[in-house]
């Protein structure tokens, strides 16, 4: 009857909060990165590029929000011509879906997804984004600056 409790009293406490801040840029036009401060950071371009359900998707997401670490999301609206994205993907039978895309339409509307972590924490967050699946990719400042909104 005790574990009962315990258990009862554990699926009725308080949520704790993310460390996880989520940005959303969603001004047309504008370069997001020259306006930050990257020194003793890292950023990291993260996509799911599985075949998971939305549902999936979602319980993964969820995940991610309780990385222990402080960091910051950045979700960032682009437009990129379809040719080009594929040629990114490096999952098999995502990038065959997205070539089959190409042949209907030239551009297309994406979210580029960033996280920013401190120097100190940024081997964990690796360890933990390969854990949940997610392929990565570290950026440079250079890259970073022809980030711009569009949609």
């Amino acid at each position: 009857m005790t574990s009962h409790l315990k258990q009862n009293a554990q699926e009725n406490q308080m949520p704790q909060a993310s460390k996880l801040e989520i940005k959303v840029f969603d001004e047309q036009g504008i370069f997001p990165f020259r306006e930050k401060v990257l020194s003793s950071k890292r950023v990291y371009e993260i996509h799911d590029e599985t075949l998971r359900t939305p549902l999936e998707k979602a319980e993964v997401f969820e995940q991610l929000l309780k990385v222990p670490n402080k960091c910051e999301l950045w979700i960032v609206p682009v437009t990129t011509e379809t040719s080009t994205l594929t040629q990114s993907l490096k999952e098999e039978r995502t990038s065959a879906l997205f070539d089959l895309l190409a042949s209907i339409k030239d551009k297309m509307q994406f979210d580029q997804t960033f996280l920013i972590v401190d120097d100190q924490c940024a081997t964990n967050i690796c360890s933990q984004l390969k854990e949940l699946g997610y392929t990565f990719t570290e950026k440079t400042e250079e890259e970073l600056q022809q980030v711009q909104v569009e949609f």
